[in-house]
């Protein structure tokens, strides 16, 4: 499987809400070269020799598929009937897969292959069946398979570049060192160039990256590698109209190439035609649904319109083959909007994990849940200091973080109030309790008596002859005819 290049998605969040934001230029990252996926031919008079084709039908499009130069003509070799048959129906079985635009099996062409080696030993039938296990996910077999196609042809170029792929270092420069030296070995080898080309691509050395791309399709026009290469080139100097015409011609040579299709839609994004990238960025992923670049071009697009269902499906097919920590925090993200706060809290630990420790948004992140979704403000709290030292002042100051501080420092300190305001409240209810408590019991009166306030008021005393009182009311008289 060849080594796709690093690509990096920045993941930021934003100012309000707390927001992840995903920003990146457009969706695939660059790819340099790919696997030239050769199939062998017959000609015409019985002998095996060996071809290329435009990339093998099927393959799967996220391993950027390369056309393998023709490389020089082997010796005309006679083969047993036999091995004829079974050569012309192993290549008759990948024909008709590709004619018929159905995924490529395998398994099949492996023991199509297979066969044929058993018969005779073609080194071309060998090259094929390196293929066939490449593609199953079986390298060490693969590398045996090519390493006995050069001990029978040391002149078949796509075997040794196919071999480089699978042991390319990891260091560019190494790597278009042994590549170079490849080129050298093999002149009319296009693949070997359009390696070089995406390597240099890469490196931001796009005058050479165009030449060497150039310089493979005049060995092999089919060469999609080297379209590939000069595609992104015309993009990166701001020429979308050119490289949307590159991509267009590498389209008509393998259709079922993701990365082509995908990088349609970053041509579109580059257009302002988002509602176009989208619909690509879908095609790359309906043709490979495991096609990271258009995943993430996909989930910048979903965080852009805050569709979080679509967020937590973009990031969980990333990082089942790609576990980056943003992307698992975007996740988190994504689930606390969702109403999952507890399943975002955990996303958030992993993504702390994945980033070892290094990842200050994880934080920020997990103070907001704790702050917003479980009202806990101090662990909350203590999480967002940790982001302003991790991120520094600067960093920090020109998000939510010191916002968020803020209004959580309010919240902790009302609360504080509150309990305080309460426990006095149950200070004094304890104190009137104790008090009432202390009165003494006052004695119990016999049943049937009346408490004093039962008792009837005493009639009042007469006064004294001629103390001028005003004696009480009595029933009035009748006054008589003289007035007395």
């Amino acid at each position: 499987m060849r080594r796709a290049l690093s690509m990096t998605l920045r993941l930021a969040l934003p100012l309000a809400g707390a927001l992840l934001a995903c920003a990146g230029g457009g969706g695939s990252a660059p790819r340099a070269g790919g696997r030239p996926d050769a199939t062998s031919t017959s000609t015409s008079n019985g002998r095996a020799t060996s071809g290329s084709g435009s990339g093998s039908t099927g393959a799967r499009a996220g391993s950027s598929t390369a056309t393998a130069s023709r490389p020089p003509a082997p010796p005309r070799r006679e083969l047993s009937p036999r091995g004829q048959r079974l050569f012309d129906e192993a290549l008759a079985a990948a024909e008709e897969q590709k004619r018929l635009k159905v995924p490529t099996d395998w398994e099949t062409l492996e023991r199509r292959w297979r066969a044929v080696t058993e018969a005779e030993p073609v080194p071309e039938a060998w090259f094929n069946l390196g293929v066939a296990l490449e593609h199953r996910g079986r390298p060490g077999e693969a590398r045996a398979a090519y390493q006995r196609a050069l001990e029978l042809e040391p002149r078949l170029a796509p075997a040794a570049a196919n071999l480089l792929l699978l042991d390319e270092p990891k260091d560019p420069a190494l790597a278009a060192q042994r590549w170079s030296e490849l080129a050298r070995r093999h002149p009319d080898d296009a693949v070997s160039r359009a390696r070089l080309a995406a390597l240099y691509e890469a490196a931001g050395q796009r005058d050479e990256a165009w030449k060497l791309a150039r310089e493979a399709l005049l060995r092999d026009p089919r060469a999609v590698g080297a379209y590939k290469v000069m595609m992104r080139v015309a993009l990166g100097r701001g020429k979308p109209d050119l490289a949307h015409l590159l991509a267009v011609k590498a389209r008509k040579l393998d259709p079922a190439d993701a990365e082509i299709v995908s990088f349609v839609g970053d041509v579109l994004a580059a257009e302002k035609d988002r509602p176009g990238a989208v619909a690509q960025w879908r095609k790359a992923i309906a043709l490979d649904e495991g096609y990271v670049p258009a995943r993430y071009a996909l989930l910048a697009d979903a965080f852009g319109k805050q569709h979080w269902e679509g967020v937590a499906e973009h990031a969980r097919a990333i990082l089942r083959s790609d576990p980056d920590p943003r992307v698992q925090l975007a996740l988190g993200v994504a689930l606390r909007y969702l109403g999952k706060p507890d399943q975002a809290l955990a996303a958030y630990d992993q993504a702390e994990k994945l980033g070892a420790g290094k990842l200050p948004e994880v934080h920020l992140a997990r103070g907001v849940a704790l702050m917003k979704s479980k009202e806990q403000c101090e662990p909350a709290l203590a999480e967002l200091r940790r982001y302003v030292v991790a991120a520094g002042p600067a960093a920090a100051s020109e998000g939510p973080a010191m916002r968020l501080t803020r209004e959580c420092e309010q919240i902790v300190l009302a609360g504080r109030q509150a309990e305080e305001a309460a426990r006095e409240l149950k200070a004094e209810a304890d104190r009137e309790a104790a008090r009432k408590a202390a009165q003494p019991a006052k004695e119990p009166r016999p049943a049937g008596a009346r408490g004093p306030e039962a008792t009837p008021a005493a009639k009042p005393v007469p006064p004294a002859s001629g103390a001028g009182t005003v004696p009480s009311p009595g029933p009035a008289s009748t006054p008589t005819a003289d007035g007395r």
